[in-house]
């Protein structure tokens, strides 16, 4: 009998596995809403409350849940536009943390309109022409880029791979950089050295 139960046992664990891993987002919790709705009465009050989504952590070993709002969009110069976005996520012990972020996009009418899904990250401190600058030829200074990832062991198997602009930053050196997604989830950096009106995609980074 008891050989007979465990064969059951083993039989439901090996389902299981065959099964995979659970849905990747869900709906929150009565009380997972509630939290969420107390603490923008007190961080924010009369401010309407986002959507709060449930995602799996990477690993898939927790729920994550979040919910982001964005400012008014501001015009900056021609054709370029920023929003300010807020990502609130719960922690750890079930508090809530808001964290702020910088987003610009090219837009060629008078209104910004919304922020669309291509805009990129501000991750440092840039003068408004060179952002614009860099969006413009972020395209050509990848297909560059190319050329150095085939000489990098870590970047030469995604070198063919498409790439999305995410980020616009400074590497520790002062340069440029710019960070880009791959169809695949891998990231690659492309340092970017200015010389008078010229870019010039100077190294890359891949991980």
């Amino acid at each position: 009998m008891r050989y007979v139960v465990f064969l059951a046992a083993m039989a439901a664990q090996a389902a299981t596995a065959m099964a995979g891993p659970g849905p990747a987002a869900r709906a929150p919790t009565l009380a997972e809403q509630r939290s969420f709705e107390q603490f923008m009465q007190r961080s924010a009050p009369g401010t309407p409350v986002p959507p709060l989504r449930l995602e799996r952590a990477s690993d898939g070993s927790k729920w994550i849940a979040s919910a982001t709002t964005d400012a008014p969009p501001v015009r900056l110069v021609l054709p370029l536009c920023r929003v300010t976005r807020t990502r609130y996520t719960q922690q750890a012990d079930d508090s809530w943390r808001a964290d702020s972020s910088q987003h610009v996009w090219i837009h060629h009418t008078t209104s910004c309109g919304m922020p669309p899904a291509t805009m990129v990250e501000l991750r440092a401190p840039l003068a408004e022409i060179d952002m614009l600058r860099l969006i413009q030829a972020q395209g050509e200074l990848l297909q560059r880029a190319r050329l150095l990832m085939a000489g990098n062991t870590s970047c030469a198997p995604t070198r063919s791979r498409s790439f999305q602009l995410r980020a616009l930053g400074r590497s520790t050196d002062g340069m440029f950089l710019l960070g880009y997604e791959s169809d695949i989830g891998s990231k690659v950096e492309i340092t970017v050295r200015p010389s008078r009106a010229e870019l010039t995609a100077w190294n890359v980074n891949c991980r």
